[in-house]
Protein backbone atom coordinates (compact mmCIF):
# COMPACT_ATOMS: atom_id res chain seq x y z
CA UNK A 1 0.00 0.00 0.00
CA UNK A 2 1.04 3.36 -0.85
CA UNK A 3 2.44 5.46 1.78
CA UNK A 4 0.71 8.55 2.69
CA UNK A 5 3.77 11.39 0.98
CA UNK A 6 2.74 9.13 -1.90
CA UNK A 7 -1.03 9.94 -2.11
CA UNK A 8 -0.72 13.36 -1.53
CA UNK A 9 1.68 13.94 -3.92
CA UNK A 10 -0.13 12.05 -6.38
CA UNK A 11 -3.27 14.55 -5.07
CA UNK A 12 -1.06 17.84 -6.36
CA UNK A 13 0.50 16.23 -9.35
CA UNK A 14 -3.27 15.00 -10.52
CA UNK A 15 -4.05 16.47 -14.41
CA UNK A 16 -0.10 16.63 -15.34
CA UNK A 17 0.45 15.26 -18.43
CA UNK A 18 -2.85 14.06 -19.51
CA UNK A 19 -2.64 14.84 -22.76
CA UNK A 20 0.32 12.80 -23.30
CA UNK A 21 -1.65 9.77 -24.62
CA UNK A 22 -4.60 7.92 -25.79
CA UNK A 23 -7.25 7.95 -22.94
CA UNK A 24 -8.41 4.41 -21.78
CA UNK A 25 -11.71 4.05 -20.00
CA UNK A 26 -12.68 1.83 -17.36
CA UNK A 27 -13.89 -1.78 -18.03
CA UNK A 28 -17.17 -3.02 -16.44
CA UNK A 29 -18.90 -6.09 -16.65
CA UNK A 30 -21.81 -6.90 -18.25
CA UNK A 31 -24.13 -6.89 -14.68
CA UNK A 32 -22.96 -4.56 -12.34
CA UNK A 33 -22.93 -5.06 -8.78
CA UNK A 34 -25.38 -3.71 -6.41
CA UNK A 35 -23.89 -1.41 -3.78
CA UNK A 36 -25.73 0.47 -0.95
CA UNK A 37 -24.34 3.99 -0.93
CA UNK A 38 -22.93 5.32 2.18
CA UNK A 39 -23.13 9.23 3.38
CA UNK A 40 -19.32 9.00 2.31
CA UNK A 41 -20.16 7.90 -1.05
CA UNK A 42 -23.17 10.26 -1.76
CA UNK A 43 -21.23 13.03 -0.30
CA UNK A 44 -18.25 12.10 -2.76
CA UNK A 45 -20.69 11.99 -5.54
CA UNK A 46 -22.19 15.87 -5.17
CA UNK A 47 -18.38 16.79 -4.82
CA UNK A 48 -17.53 15.02 -8.28
CA UNK A 49 -20.58 16.99 -10.11
CA UNK A 50 -19.66 20.05 -8.69
CA UNK A 51 -16.18 20.28 -9.66
CA UNK A 52 -16.39 17.99 -12.97
CA UNK A 53 -13.32 15.62 -12.54
CA UNK A 54 -11.50 14.53 -9.68
CA UNK A 55 -8.27 12.09 -9.42
CA UNK A 56 -7.81 8.92 -7.58
CA UNK A 57 -5.80 10.39 -5.25
CA UNK A 58 -8.06 13.04 -4.60
CA UNK A 59 -11.00 11.31 -3.77
CA UNK A 60 -8.97 9.04 -1.35
CA UNK A 61 -7.71 12.27 0.50
CA UNK A 62 -10.69 13.40 0.61
CA UNK A 63 -13.02 10.20 1.71
CA UNK A 64 -10.23 8.12 3.78
CA UNK A 65 -7.34 10.09 4.33
CA UNK A 66 -3.67 9.18 5.38
CA UNK A 67 -4.92 5.62 6.98
CA UNK A 68 -7.41 4.15 4.24
CA UNK A 69 -5.67 4.50 1.01
CA UNK A 70 -6.31 0.86 0.43
CA UNK A 71 -9.98 0.75 1.60
CA UNK A 72 -10.53 3.87 -0.65
CA UNK A 73 -9.58 1.99 -3.78
CA UNK A 74 -11.80 -0.77 -3.27
CA UNK A 75 -14.64 1.26 -2.00
CA UNK A 76 -13.86 3.81 -5.32
CA UNK A 77 -13.25 -0.04 -7.84
CA UNK A 78 -17.12 -0.96 -6.37
CA UNK A 79 -18.51 2.64 -6.92
CA UNK A 80 -17.04 2.62 -10.78
CA UNK A 81 -18.20 -1.69 -11.14
CA UNK A 82 -21.18 -0.47 -10.10
CA UNK A 83 -21.74 2.31 -12.70
CA UNK A 84 -22.40 5.26 -10.03
CA UNK A 85 -18.69 6.92 -11.19
CA UNK A 86 -16.71 6.78 -14.68
CA UNK A 87 -13.27 6.54 -14.64
CA UNK A 88 -10.56 7.20 -17.50
CA UNK A 89 -6.88 7.58 -17.61
CA UNK A 90 -3.86 7.99 -20.06
CA UNK A 91 -2.42 4.99 -22.20
CA UNK A 92 1.04 5.51 -20.83
CA UNK A 93 4.65 3.44 -22.58
CA UNK A 94 5.39 1.95 -19.46
CA UNK A 95 3.63 1.73 -15.70
CA UNK A 96 0.24 2.88 -15.34
CA UNK A 97 -1.35 6.24 -14.37
CA UNK A 98 -3.59 6.24 -11.86
CA UNK A 99 -7.78 6.98 -12.44
CA UNK A 100 -9.55 9.76 -12.91
CA UNK A 101 -13.57 10.10 -11.58
CA UNK A 102 -16.34 11.77 -13.29
CA UNK A 103 -20.08 11.30 -12.01
CA UNK A 104 -22.24 9.01 -14.35
CA UNK A 105 -25.64 9.43 -15.01
CA UNK A 106 -26.74 6.61 -12.33
CA UNK A 107 -24.88 8.64 -10.06
CA UNK A 108 -26.77 11.52 -10.84
CA UNK A 109 -30.38 9.50 -10.80
CA UNK A 110 -28.97 8.14 -6.97
CA UNK A 111 -28.34 11.58 -5.78
CA UNK A 112 -31.44 12.80 -7.45
CA UNK A 113 -33.07 10.15 -5.50
CA UNK A 114 -31.56 11.23 -2.22
CA UNK A 115 -32.72 15.01 -2.87
CA UNK A 116 -28.69 15.71 -3.19
CA UNK A 117 -29.11 17.04 -6.88
CA UNK A 118 -31.82 19.19 -8.22
CA UNK A 119 -34.41 17.06 -9.56
CA UNK A 120 -35.33 19.40 -12.32
CA UNK A 121 -32.39 19.53 -13.74
CA UNK A 122 -31.03 17.37 -17.04
CA UNK A 123 -27.47 16.25 -16.56
CA UNK A 124 -25.15 14.65 -19.22
CA UNK A 125 -21.95 13.20 -17.75
CA UNK A 126 -19.54 16.30 -18.34
CA UNK A 127 -17.93 15.95 -21.84
CA UNK A 128 -14.42 15.85 -22.72
CA UNK A 129 -14.16 17.73 -25.66
CA UNK A 130 -10.88 18.92 -24.71
CA UNK A 131 -8.17 16.91 -22.56
CA UNK A 132 -7.08 20.84 -21.36
CA UNK A 133 -10.39 21.41 -19.33
CA UNK A 134 -10.09 17.98 -17.55
CA UNK A 135 -6.43 19.01 -16.87
CA UNK A 136 -7.79 22.26 -15.59
CA UNK A 137 -10.39 20.83 -13.43
CA UNK A 138 -7.71 18.22 -11.82
CA UNK A 139 -5.17 20.96 -11.52
CA UNK A 140 -7.45 23.58 -9.76
CA UNK A 141 -8.60 20.67 -7.51
CA UNK A 142 -5.07 20.05 -6.29
CA UNK A 143 -5.00 23.51 -5.11
CA UNK A 144 -7.90 23.52 -3.17
CA UNK A 145 -6.97 20.48 -2.06
CA UNK A 146 -3.28 21.42 -0.56
CA UNK A 147 -4.79 24.69 1.02
CA UNK A 148 -7.47 22.25 2.82
CA UNK A 149 -4.27 19.60 4.19
CA UNK A 150 -2.82 22.60 5.18
CA UNK A 151 -5.70 24.63 6.73
CA UNK A 152 -7.60 20.99 8.29
CA UNK A 153 -7.80 20.18 11.98
CA UNK A 154 -5.54 17.73 13.55
CA UNK A 155 -7.47 14.09 13.51
CA UNK A 156 -7.25 11.06 11.49
CA UNK A 157 -10.17 10.56 8.39
CA UNK A 158 -10.65 12.10 4.81
CA UNK A 159 -10.69 15.24 4.36
CA UNK A 160 -13.97 15.91 3.47
CA UNK A 161 -14.69 15.57 7.71
CA UNK A 162 -12.06 18.25 8.18
CA UNK A 163 -11.75 21.20 5.84
CA UNK A 164 -12.11 24.21 7.40
CA UNK A 165 -14.28 26.00 4.77
CA UNK A 166 -16.91 24.76 2.20
CA UNK A 167 -16.11 23.88 -1.35
CA UNK A 168 -18.17 24.90 -3.94
CA UNK A 169 -17.46 24.13 -7.72
CA UNK A 170 -18.55 26.06 -10.86
CA UNK A 171 -22.01 24.74 -10.55
CA UNK A 172 -23.29 25.22 -7.12
CA UNK A 173 -21.02 28.40 -7.12
CA UNK A 174 -22.16 30.16 -10.10
CA UNK A 175 -23.74 33.86 -9.45
CA UNK A 176 -26.49 34.78 -11.63
CA UNK A 177 -27.37 37.99 -12.14
CA UNK A 178 -31.05 37.31 -12.16
CA UNK A 179 -31.33 35.90 -8.94
CA UNK A 180 -31.76 37.93 -5.93
CA UNK A 181 -32.25 36.46 -2.37
CA UNK A 182 -34.47 38.30 0.51
CA UNK A 183 -31.10 37.80 3.24
CA UNK A 184 -30.42 40.82 5.70
CA UNK A 185 -27.61 42.55 4.60
CA UNK A 186 -24.14 42.83 7.24
CA UNK A 187 -22.99 45.29 8.42
CA UNK A 188 -20.19 44.85 5.58
CA UNK A 189 -22.95 44.79 2.80
CA UNK A 190 -24.41 48.34 3.76
CA UNK A 191 -22.74 51.44 1.90
CA UNK A 192 -22.88 55.27 3.77
CA UNK A 193 -25.82 57.36 3.36
CA UNK A 194 -24.95 59.66 0.29
CA UNK A 195 -22.28 57.23 -1.17
CA UNK A 196 -22.72 57.02 -4.62
CA UNK A 197 -21.75 53.95 -7.05
CA UNK A 198 -19.38 55.24 -10.37
CA UNK A 199 -19.70 51.49 -12.84
CA UNK A 200 -17.71 53.03 -15.49
CA UNK A 201 -16.83 50.50 -17.96
CA UNK A 202 -17.60 47.52 -15.78
CA UNK A 203 -20.49 45.39 -16.53
CA UNK A 204 -23.04 43.45 -15.00
CA UNK A 205 -23.07 39.54 -15.97
CA UNK A 206 -23.24 36.33 -14.14
CA UNK A 207 -20.13 34.74 -12.94
CA UNK A 208 -18.85 31.08 -12.79
CA UNK A 209 -15.84 30.73 -10.10
CA UNK A 210 -13.57 27.84 -10.99
CA UNK A 211 -14.01 27.21 -6.58
CA UNK A 212 -15.61 29.18 -3.84
CA UNK A 213 -14.42 28.45 -0.57
CA UNK A 214 -16.35 29.53 2.01
CA UNK A 215 -15.02 29.85 5.71
CA UNK A 216 -16.88 30.46 8.95
CA UNK A 217 -15.53 31.70 12.30
CA UNK A 218 -17.91 32.25 15.05
CA UNK A 219 -20.45 34.86 13.49
CA UNK A 220 -18.10 35.83 11.33
CA UNK A 221 -18.53 34.14 7.44
CA UNK A 222 -16.23 34.98 4.31
CA UNK A 223 -15.49 33.71 0.87
CA UNK A 224 -12.68 33.59 -1.59
CA UNK A 225 -13.61 33.21 -4.82
CA UNK A 226 -10.56 31.53 -7.53
CA UNK A 227 -10.43 31.51 -11.10
CA UNK A 228 -7.47 29.77 -12.56
CA UNK A 229 -6.47 30.90 -15.82
CA UNK A 230 -4.31 28.26 -18.31
CA UNK A 231 -4.58 30.34 -21.49
CA UNK A 232 -1.88 32.27 -20.58
CA UNK A 233 -3.84 35.20 -23.00
CA UNK A 234 -4.70 37.67 -20.14
CA UNK A 235 -6.47 39.83 -23.28
CA UNK A 236 -9.48 36.97 -23.19
CA UNK A 237 -9.76 38.02 -19.29
CA UNK A 238 -11.16 41.24 -19.94
CA UNK A 239 -15.05 40.16 -20.04
CA UNK A 240 -14.66 38.45 -17.05
CA UNK A 241 -12.28 41.09 -15.23
CA UNK A 242 -15.22 43.96 -15.97
CA UNK A 243 -17.50 41.36 -14.55
CA UNK A 244 -15.86 41.10 -11.41
CA UNK A 245 -15.12 44.60 -11.17
CA UNK A 246 -19.18 45.52 -11.06
CA UNK A 247 -19.92 42.49 -8.94
CA UNK A 248 -17.02 43.66 -6.22
CA UNK A 249 -18.43 47.07 -6.84
CA UNK A 250 -22.08 46.30 -5.79
CA UNK A 251 -23.17 42.59 -6.80
CA UNK A 252 -22.11 40.81 -3.92
CA UNK A 253 -24.40 42.88 -2.21
CA UNK A 254 -27.55 41.29 -3.73
CA UNK A 255 -27.62 37.65 -2.49
CA UNK A 256 -26.54 35.71 -0.02
CA UNK A 257 -22.89 37.02 -0.40
CA UNK A 258 -25.03 40.41 1.59
CA UNK A 259 -25.05 38.20 4.46
CA UNK A 260 -21.54 37.83 5.19
CA UNK A 261 -19.83 39.65 7.77
CA UNK A 262 -16.62 39.88 5.46
CA UNK A 263 -16.27 41.13 1.83
CA UNK A 264 -15.77 38.56 -0.80
CA UNK A 265 -11.77 38.18 -2.17
CA UNK A 266 -11.06 37.28 -5.69
CA UNK A 267 -8.09 35.33 -6.41
CA UNK A 268 -6.55 35.00 -10.33
CA UNK A 269 -4.52 32.16 -10.91
CA UNK A 270 -2.27 31.83 -13.58
CA UNK A 271 -0.89 28.12 -14.40
CA UNK A 272 2.72 29.92 -14.85
CA UNK A 273 4.62 32.85 -13.03
CA UNK A 274 5.69 33.98 -16.67
CA UNK A 275 1.72 35.28 -17.70
CA UNK A 276 0.81 36.91 -13.92
CA UNK A 277 2.70 39.98 -14.94
CA UNK A 278 0.61 40.61 -17.95
CA UNK A 279 -2.67 39.49 -16.41
CA UNK A 280 -2.27 42.03 -13.28
CA UNK A 281 -1.19 45.03 -16.38
CA UNK A 282 -4.32 43.67 -18.02
CA UNK A 283 -6.63 44.30 -14.65
CA UNK A 284 -5.18 47.22 -14.05
CA UNK A 285 -6.72 48.30 -17.08
CA UNK A 286 -9.86 47.05 -16.77
CA UNK A 287 -10.76 47.96 -13.35
CA UNK A 288 -12.45 51.02 -12.90
CA UNK A 289 -15.51 50.96 -11.04
CA UNK A 290 -15.33 52.56 -7.74
CA UNK A 291 -17.74 54.72 -4.84
CA UNK A 292 -17.62 57.34 -2.75
CA UNK A 293 -19.62 60.64 -1.34
CA UNK A 294 -21.77 62.27 -3.30
CA UNK A 295 -18.79 64.90 -3.86
CA UNK A 296 -16.34 62.59 -3.90
CA UNK A 297 -13.77 62.30 -6.62
CA UNK A 298 -12.41 59.46 -8.45
CA UNK A 299 -9.09 59.65 -6.70
CA UNK A 300 -10.93 60.19 -3.10
CA UNK A 301 -13.22 57.14 -3.84
CA UNK A 302 -12.75 53.86 -3.13
CA UNK A 303 -11.93 50.90 -5.83
CA UNK A 304 -13.26 47.30 -4.36
CA UNK A 305 -11.60 45.51 -7.33
CA UNK A 306 -8.55 47.01 -6.56
CA UNK A 307 -8.66 46.06 -2.62
CA UNK A 308 -10.48 42.61 -2.65
CA UNK A 309 -8.94 40.80 -5.97
CA UNK A 310 -5.58 39.28 -5.90
CA UNK A 311 -3.42 37.46 -8.36
CA UNK A 312 -0.83 34.77 -8.12
CA UNK A 313 0.17 31.60 -9.39
CA UNK A 314 -0.13 27.93 -9.39
CA UNK A 315 3.41 27.42 -9.01
CA UNK A 316 3.72 30.05 -6.12
CA UNK A 317 1.27 28.01 -3.93
CA UNK A 318 2.68 24.63 -4.60
CA UNK A 319 5.89 26.37 -3.02
CA UNK A 320 4.38 27.00 -0.43
CA UNK A 321 4.66 30.49 -1.22
CA UNK A 322 1.46 33.23 -0.71
CA UNK A 323 3.38 36.05 -1.93
CA UNK A 324 0.00 37.69 -4.10
CA UNK A 325 0.09 40.89 -5.99
CA UNK A 326 -2.92 43.87 -5.90
CA UNK A 327 -3.38 46.27 -8.65
CA UNK A 328 -1.84 49.97 -7.94
CA UNK A 329 -5.02 51.72 -5.65
CA UNK A 330 -5.66 53.91 -8.67
CA UNK A 331 -6.56 53.78 -12.46
CA UNK A 332 -3.94 54.74 -14.73
CA UNK A 333 -5.62 57.89 -15.88
CA UNK A 334 -5.53 59.00 -12.43
CA UNK A 335 -1.65 58.12 -11.75
CA UNK A 336 1.77 60.68 -12.29
CA UNK A 337 2.40 58.14 -14.99
CA UNK A 338 0.00 56.27 -16.55
CA UNK A 339 2.59 53.79 -18.20
CA UNK A 340 3.68 52.20 -15.19
CA UNK A 341 2.10 49.64 -13.43
CA UNK A 342 3.86 48.97 -10.36
CA UNK A 343 1.66 46.12 -8.33
CA UNK A 344 1.38 45.59 -4.62
CA UNK A 345 2.56 42.70 -3.20
CA UNK A 346 1.01 41.15 0.07
CA UNK A 347 1.12 37.94 1.61
CA UNK A 348 -2.41 36.09 1.14
CA UNK A 349 -1.96 33.16 3.07
CA UNK A 350 -5.14 31.10 2.41
CA UNK A 351 -4.25 27.79 4.63
CA UNK A 352 -3.66 30.53 7.70
CA UNK A 353 -6.67 32.37 6.92
CA UNK A 354 -9.13 29.67 7.17
CA UNK A 355 -7.48 27.37 9.42
CA UNK A 356 -7.11 30.08 12.11
CA UNK A 357 -3.62 29.67 11.90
Amino acid sequence: MASLAGVAERMVLAGEGLGAGTLQWGHREGSPPKVGLTDRDLRLMVLLYDVNFLSASQLLMLGWGDAGEHVGRRRLKRLHDSGYVDRFRPIRKSGTAEWNYRLSSLGWSALTEQRMAPADHAYTPTAITSISYTEHDLQLAALVLRIAQQAARDGGGGLLERMPFTWRGPHSGRIDVDTIDELERSEAAELPLGTLLHGEDSRQGYLEPDATLIGRSGDDTWAVLIEYDRTERPHKQIDRLRRYDHWLLDGWRVGHYAAHSIPPSVIFLTARERPLRRLIETADRTFEAWHGHEHASPREGTHPARQRAVFTSRERILAGDWTVQRTPSLPPELREDFRVCSPRSLEYNLAALFGGM
